[in-house]
C-alpha cells in the first residue's frame, strides 16, 4: 500500500509513512532523478493545456502559411462561415456564420462590429448582400445596412413586407424583389430608404429572377424565357432584350459588353448598349464558369481548371494557365494590383497569377482544417481570403 504526491495529474509513489522515495531506475550520474523527470512532464502538460485554453477568436500573429506570403493578419472565428447566406463581395473584411455577422477592421483584423442574425434566410437563399463598404440585410418588414458607421434601417415597400430578396446594389440604389406581390421588382434609395421605382417582375412572358448592375446606369437580368434583359437602373424601364441559351446561369459585364454562356460549352458576347450578338468562344472539352471582366481584360474560367485571359473586343486568347483542380461557380476570382487571384478548394488554397503573362506568382495554403472553397474580396490594398472559420488579409503585390 502506497501513498503518493500529486503533481498535476501525475502521482509520485512513495512508501506509506512518508519514507524516502525509492528510485526504480538506476540513476545516471549527474542526470535528473525520476521525481524531476515527472515534475517536468507535469509542467509540460499544464503549460500545453493553458496554451490551448488561452487561444481566442481574435487576430492571431502566429505563422499560418504553409506556402505563399505571410498574412498581414489572421482572424479565427468560433463557428464556420455560412457561405450560402452572403451574396456579393464588397470591399470590407467580414465573416458571416449561421448566427452572427462579424465586420473586421481592415488594418488589424480585430472585430469592429458584431451583428446577430436571424436563424435563417427569409427567402430561402442569401439574405445578406455585400456591396461596397456595406452589408445589406433583408428581414421581414425591413431592410438594414451595416458598415463601420451607424447601422441604418428602413421599412420594406408596401406589399413587400412579408418576403423580400436582395438582388443587387450600386452606389445609389438597392434592388430587390418581393415574392408574391404585384410590385415585383423595386429600387430603394440608399441615402434615404425611399422607394425609387417598382415594376412587375414579368417581361414578355418571362420572369426576371436576377439583376446585376452594369456600367452606364444599367441592370442586366436573366429571364426565364431564355433572354438577357437590360433595364434602366433609374426607372426600371426595359432598354433591350436578346435571345440567349438555356444555360443562362450567369452574366458578366464590362463597359461595352455582356457575357453569357453559349449552350453548355462556350461564352458569347452581346453589346451592352443595344444587345447586338457578338463573338463566341466554344469548345466541347470544357464547360464555362462565370468569367471575370476587370481592368479592361476578360478572364475566362473553365470547369477543367483552365484560366485564360482574352481580348474583350473579339474573344482572342492572350495566355492560358491550367490549375491543378476543377473550378465551379464558387471559385470567384479577384483581380487587383496586376495579379489575378483564383480561389480553390480548401487544400488547394489561393493562386496568384500574373495578369500580363499568366505565370503563377505564388500559392497561399494554410494548415487549417475545413471543407469549403476559399472566398475572396478586396479593398484594393489587401486581399481578404477565407474559408470555414478563418479569414486572412494578404498582400496584393
Amino acid at each position: 500500500m502506497h501513498t503518493g504526491e500529486q503533481v498535476g495529474t501525475i502521482t509520485l509513489d512513495e512508501p506509506e509513512g512518508g519514507g524516502p522515495v525509492t528510485e526504480q531506475v538506476a540513476a545516471v550520474p549527474g542526470g535528473p532523478s525520476r521525481r524531476r523527470l515527472l515534475l517536468g512532464a507535469a509542467a509540460l502538460v499544464g503549460g500545453g493545456l493553458a496554451w490551448r485554453l488561452g487561444r481566442s477568436a481574435e487576430p492571431d500573429g502566429d505563422r499560418v502559411a504553409v506556402s505563399g506570403p505571410e498574412p498581414l493578419w489572421t482572424y479565427r472565428g468560433e463557428a464556420p462561415q455560412a457561405a450560402d447566406r452572403l451574396a456579393g463581395a464588397g470591399t470590407v473584411p467580414l465573416l458571416a456564420t449561421a448566427e452572427m455577422l462579424y465586420l473586421l477592421s481592415p488594418d488589424s483584423g480585430a472585430v469592429a462590429k458584431r451583428i446577430e442574425l436571424p436563424s435563417g434566410a427569409t427567402g430561402g437563399g442569401a439574405d445578406l448582400l455585400a456591396a461596397g463598404s456595406l452589408v445589406h440585410e433583408a428581414r421581414i418588414g425591413r431592410f438594414a445596412a451595416y458598415g463601420y458607421g451607424p447601422d441604418r434601417s428602413t421599412a420594406a415597400p408596401p406589399g413587400a413586407d412579408r418576403s423580400c430578396r436582395l438582388l443587387a446594389a450600386d452606389d445609389e440604389l438597392l434592388f430587390g424583389a418581393g415574392d408574391g406581390w404585384p410590385g415585383g421588382l423595386f429600387a430603394l434609395e440608399l441615402a434615404t430608404g425611399r422607394p425609387r421605382w417598382t415594376r412587375p417582375d414579368q417581361e414578355a412572358e418571362g420572369l426576371l429572377t436576377e439583376l446585376q448592375p452594369a456600367p452606364g446606369g444599367r441592370l442586366v437580368g436573366r429571364s426565364t424565357r431564355d433572354e438577357v434583359v437590360t433595364l434602366n437602373a433609374a426607372d426600371g424601364s426595359v432598354l433591350w432584350r436578346a435571345a440567349a441559351d438555356q444555360a443562362l446561369s450567369w452574366r458578366e459585364c464590362d463597359a461595352e459588353r455582356v457575357y453569357t454562356a453559349r449552350r453548355a460549352n462556350g461564352v458569347r458576347a452581346f453589346g451592352l448598349a443595344d444587345g447586338r450578338p457578338g463573338w463566341v468562344v466554344e469548345d466541347q472539352s470544357w464547360r464555362p464558369i462565370r468569367p471575370l471582366a476587370a481592368d479592361g481584360a476578360l478572364y475566362l474560367l473553365r470547369d477543367s481548371g483552365e484560366v485564360t485571359r482574352n481580348v474583350p473586343a473579339d474573344g482572342s486568347e492572350m495566355w492560358s494557365c491550367r490549375l491543378p483542380f476543377r473550378l465551379d461557380s464558387r471559385c470567384r476570382p479577384v483581380a487587383v494590383g496586376g495579379t489575378l487571384f483564383v480561389p480553390g478548394p480548401t487544400g488547394q488554397g489561393v493562386w496568384a497569377l500574373d495578369v500580363a503573362t499568366g505565370a503563377v506568382r505564388w500559392t497561399f495554403r494554410d494548415a487549417e482544417p475545413g471543407v469549403q472553397v476559399w472566398r475572396l474580396n478586396t479593398d484594393g490594398k489587401r486581399l481578404y481570403a477565407g474559408h470555414d472559420r478563418v479569414l486572412y488579409a494578404l498582400p496584393t503585390s
